[in-house]
């Protein structure tokens, strides 16, 4: 609770500091904002040419273009806010030197950053899902949650991802393999059901208690419509909501946990 009451008192600071970061970001280039639209744009294109057009991926669940911006556009939200606090008290040492607010307030300005810029990718998918489905499913009422609960999941990971930093830089590179591990982990460019026909029912249950596919099938549910009734049978709620949640808090915990631990030491180590 007091971190909470903390966040709150100090939103003026986090407010400065996500403008910061969103005007280092999109000041000097001539599109500017509108790269928050482009970027994840040509990213899904590339992936739906490859997997869509010249392998001839199917996916039950949703029209496959849609199903790629779900993923891709929440991974890009996820991808990006880790990769860029697993380095942010390095990367703003003298800020934290001159200053004496806490250092969790840079990754967690970095992930407020990531969300703001993830929404104009997240509005593109509804318009597109409204259009090509016609219409929305009732679930698109629970989005926010599910914002919320993707939301503390990276806020947790980055926050130990920075602390990890400050002490092993090995970190960085060890990250970058991790999520590309677990990208493709993930559901993102191929069916759930691929997965079921090739794994026994052991494996595909524990294939599905992932939290970050449980987190993807929300965005899914609250987006595409017809998609709950497609995987309802073999998705229930446990793997569909009550892992991602747990999950979402117990990392949430453990990311200020590991902060609590360390806040004393941090200064020591960004010194070198």
């Amino acid at each position: 609770m007091y971190i909470i009451k903390e966040i709150f008192l100090k939103s003026n600071l986090i407010r400065e500091l996500v403008i910061k970061d969103l005007k280092m970001r999109y000041s000097r280039p001539t599109l500017g904002i509108l790269w928050a639209f482009l970027s994840p744009l040509f990213v899904v294109t590339i992936f739906y040419v490859v997997f869509s057009i010249i392998l001839q991926v199917k996916t039950k669940e949703a029209p496959f273009f849609l199903y790629l911006m779900s993923a891709v556009f929440s991974w890009r939200f996820f991808q990006d806010s880790l990769v860029s606090s697993a380095t942010s008290l390095i990367d703003n040492k003298n800020l934290i030197r001159e200053s004496s607010f806490p250092h969790y307030l840079i990754p967690l300005a970095i992930v407020v950053a990531n969300a703001i810029n993830f929404l104009p990718s997240l509005s593109i998918l509804i318009v597109a899902s409204l259009i090509s489905l016609k219409g929305l499913p009732i679930f698109i009422l629970f989005l926010p949650v599910v914002l919320f609960i993707h939301f503390i999941i990276i806020t947790g990971l980055s926050l130990m991802l920075s602390i990890f930093y400050v002490k092993w830089r090995d970190t960085r590179y060890i990250l970058e393999a991790a999520l590309t591990i677990l990208f493709y982990l993930t559901p993102a460019f191929y069916s759930i059901y691929l997965v079921k026909g090739s794994f026994s029912k052991v494996l595909f249950n524990i294939y599905i208690s992932n939290p970050l596919v449980g987190i993807l099938n929300l965005y899914r549910l609250s987006t595409l419509r017809g998609f709950y009734q497609a995987i309802k049978e073999d998705i229930g709620l446990l793997n569909l909501v009550i892992i991602p949640v747990v999950f979402s808090f117990i990392i949430f915990w453990l990311g200020f946990y590991l902060y609590k631990k360390n806040k004393n030491s941090i200064n020591d180590h960004i010194s070198y």
